[in-house]
């Protein structure tokens, strides 16, 4: 903190005119004052102290030189939730008869959060559910959430039991004879909807499948160094050097755009002789 020291005009130079603030004596020498004898200290506790001020913006300690004080002001933590407390004393929440395993659900009507029994609880402790019937109160519980959320019922779909799930097979057509680098359109018989998997030919080939024929009529000119836009009705396409099979990976997904079971195909023969090509699709079906 800074010192008023006295006026020196005319005073002794020889120290004996001193000065003491701060428990420290000072003495004057004629230029300057310098802290007297050995025992002075580096200053007095007594003359600091500390003050609180009313909570304000991020809070502050700042010290006064002149009065020696220190002055704190807290942050203004009132913006900010102190204390969670209770749910139920929050205004937008209403709770009443709360049960075990409800959900907190937000009611439009209301405007509030609700507790809510989920339905597939009340299915469960349905009297017609024995508790030795595992499978039912699971298939209870699956179609009642099914309802409440929207998914569709899947229990009756197989997917509890296992039943009902698909195996991968095989599909096949086998064009008349093309000529070297002539083309045939040809269809085969598949789902509406399939994963496909793979493409085989008998012989060297370039083979294309498409959603419709509308698809394949426009697609007729491309070339086979072009690739088909998106949104062009192709669904795959390979080029054989000879039989072989060919994977399709990532597996694609093969549909007939008008929901039924057939899928066009476009051959080209590149055998480099006549030839009847056979081409076989390896798929999954996945609808019926």
């Amino acid at each position: 903190m800074a010192i008023n020291f006295p006026a020196t005009t005319g005073q002794a130079t020889d120290g004996t005119f001193i000065y003491v603030a701060a428990g420290i004596t000072y003495s004057w020498n004629g230029e300057s004052w310098t802290a007297a004898g050995s025992g002075a200290t580096a200053t007095d506790r007594t003359v600091f102290s500390a003050a609180n001020a009313s909570a304000s913006g991020g809070g502050s300690l700042v010290y006064n030189s002149n009065n020696g004080v220190f002055t704190f002001t807290p942050p203004d933590l009132s913006p900010y939730l102190t204390d969670v407390g209770v749910i139920n004393n929050h205004t937008d929440v209403n709770i009443t008869n709360i049960a075990n395993e409800q959900l907190l659900r937000y009611s439009t009507s209301s405007g509030d959060w609700e507790n809510w029994t989920p339905n597939y609880l009340t299915a469960e402790t349905d009297p017609v559910f024995a508790a030795s019937d595992a499978a039912a109160v699971t298939a209870a519980k699956i179609s009642n959430w099914d309802t409440a959320y929207g998914w569709g019922d899947h229990s009756t779909q197989g997917y509890l039991t296992g039943s009902g799930l698909q195996t991968r097979t095989t599909a096949q057509v086998t064009t008349a004879s093309i000529l070297s680098t002539g083309e045939a359109n040809v269809s085969i018989t598949t789902p509406p909807t399939y994963a496909l998997l793979k493409i085989q030919t008998s012989h060297a080939a370039w083979v294309t499948l498409y959603t419709d024929t509308t698809s394949r009529t426009n697609d007729a000119s491309r070339t086979e160094t072009t690739d088909p836009l998106p949104g062009s009705g192709v669904i795959a396409e390979v080029i054989t050097a000879g039989a072989t099979t060919q994977l399709i990976s990532p597996g694609t997904i093969g549909y007939n755009s008008a929901g039924t079971g057939t899928t066009y195909l476009k051959v080209v023969n590149k055998s480099g002789a006549t030839a009847s090509i056979t081409v076989t699709l390896h798929y999954l079906q996945l609808e019926a």
